[in-house]
């Protein structure tokens, strides 16, 4: 699994846009501890990334690994 771009909240919760070697597409997931729940796909890396940074402006959440 590599991560194309993950959200961290305050929490611990992470939301991101994974690459997974068994999907031909990138994933909407959500992790939380060693588990990821998929929720959905994106029709590219671009199209998640795109995804992700608006998502971070909205909910006001920082890029994993940013400093704050």
């Amino acid at each position: 699994m590599v991560a194309v771009k993950v959200l961290e909240g305050a929490n611990g919760l992470k939301i991101g846009a994974y690459l997974f070697p068994d999907r031909k597409k990138p994933c909407l997931g959500v992790q939380q501890g060693n588990e990821i729940t998929v929720y959905g796909t994106f029709t590219s890396t671009e199209a998640a990334d795109r995804f992700m940074v608006e998502l971070a402006k909205l909910v006001g959440a920082v890029e994993e690994g940013s400093e704050t």
